[in-house]
């Protein structure tokens, strides 16, 4: 059994080749899914309950990040998954604090990952991967760079399908790690991109994300003072950020833009981060997946209010599969929901991983009969 830390990962992963692991198993999606035998994939879960910490290191990890109501609540999330073309079934699952508060630009659903939990612990998120040939404990990976890329490579995949070839400019509504790993995931998908806004309400990050990024990708990135600023110059628009209600107003887009977002709710918090008036000006509108009900709440509202018809909604695997194709964009404003992540995604991009570790001599060896066992009669 192998373990890969993030180090790891990174050395052993690129975009062109997690987006393409991704196109595998968006078909093997489209395959498996009406089949009465085999199920591809168990949806995600979240459970959340009440963080038992008192005193002035729990106030002061509750107010740390201004706004109002603050609060900080565990949660648990899994999700699993299997890809017989990667042979592997895989089980992720998270463990953290969130920290949910309201400010100037509505709610917010924030994980504390980056040392602000006591004593500045880590977070615990592992990719557990499974043999589908003989049913060994395969790997355990570190998932934040994995999970990174494989959010990203859905956004780029949905954005292939679904966007003109000919944009210039992209805005960033967000300036953490989705929010930067999906704009270079575009970029690989959309090279004629050559400048970016960024609109996030903490000046000072929209500012580093502007210095860092700027360096980092060869682009001028601009942070802008405004929502409506970032939309009005921009032909893409990203939305990758912890808020919970619309980052800018949906009566500024303009024909021929671009729409994709990542920030989808869940079963007990429902997060709206694209504004429904904005949907219902939308000539198409795909989602990542029809499987799980949440993580669509500004679809549902615009077919509530009769704008919009499920059944004119497709899934990732119908672009891909070509059961869905839609002509060029043109004038059209489209929108890609990279609503929820899946099980499979994680076995296939997971299995690439494991695969290059090996040839690659990567990874940290556990005995095999540590981690399997024999009954005895």
């Amino acid at each position: 059994m192998l373990i890969l830390t993030n180090d790891d990962v990174a050395k052993l992963l690129t975009f062109p080749d997690t987006i393409e692991a991704l196109r595998i198993s968006n078909r093997e999606v489209a395959e498996y899914r009406n089949s009465k035998e085999y199920r591809l994939n168990r949806a995600r879960t979240n459970h959340y309950l009440p963080w038992p910490e008192e005193g002035e290191e729990a106030r002061r990890l509750a107010v740390d990040g201004g706004g109002n109501d603050p609060r900080v609540v565990y949660n648990f999330k899994s999700m699993e998954g299997g890809s017989p073309h990667f042979g592997v079934w895989a089980l992720r699952s998270s463990s953290d604090l969130v920290r949910l508060a309201s400010g100037p630009f509505g709610l917010t659903h924030t994980y504390l990952r980056y040392g602000q939990i006591p004593g500045g612990k880590g977070y615990s998120d592992l990719i557990f991967l499974y043999s589908l040939r003989d049913a060994q404990f395969e790997a355990i990976i570190q998932s934040a760079v994995l999970q990174g890329m494989r959010v990203a490579a859905t956004t780029a995949l949905g954005t292939d399908y679904m966007c003109r070839h000919d944009v210039r400019t992209l805005a960033v509504f967000g300036s953490g790690w989705q929010a930067r790993s999906n704009a270079r995931a575009l970029l690989h998908v959309r090279p004629g991109i050559e400048r970016i806004y960024v609109f996030s309400p903490n000046s000072e990050n929209r500012r580093q994300y502007a210095r860092t990024m700027g360096e980092e990708l060869g682009l001028e990135v601009i942070a802008a003072d405004t929502p409506e600023q970032a939309v009005a110059r921009s032909d893409v628009i990203l939305e990758a950020s912890s808020a919970r209600t619309p980052v800018f107003d949906g009566t500024l887009l303009r024909p021929g833009q671009f729409i994709t977002s990542v920030g989808g709710g869940d079963e007990h918090f429902q997060r709206r981060p694209i504004d429904p008036a904005a949907v219902a000006r939308c000539r198409r509108v795909a989602v990542h997946s029809l499987e799980v009900h949440y993580g669509n709440e500004e679809i549902a509202d615009c077919v509530a209010a009769g704008k919009l018809k499920w059944e004119d909604v497709p899934d990732l695997p119908a672009l891909v599969t070509g059961e869905v194709r839609w002509p060029d964009a043109g004038d059209e404003i489209r929108l890609f929901k990279n609503n929820v992540g899946l099980g499979s995604q994680f076995a296939a991009v997971g299995g690439l991983v494991v695969g290059k570790a090996k040839e690659a001599g990567l990874g940290f060896e556990v005995p095999q009969e540590l981690v399997s066992q024999l009954m005895r009669r």
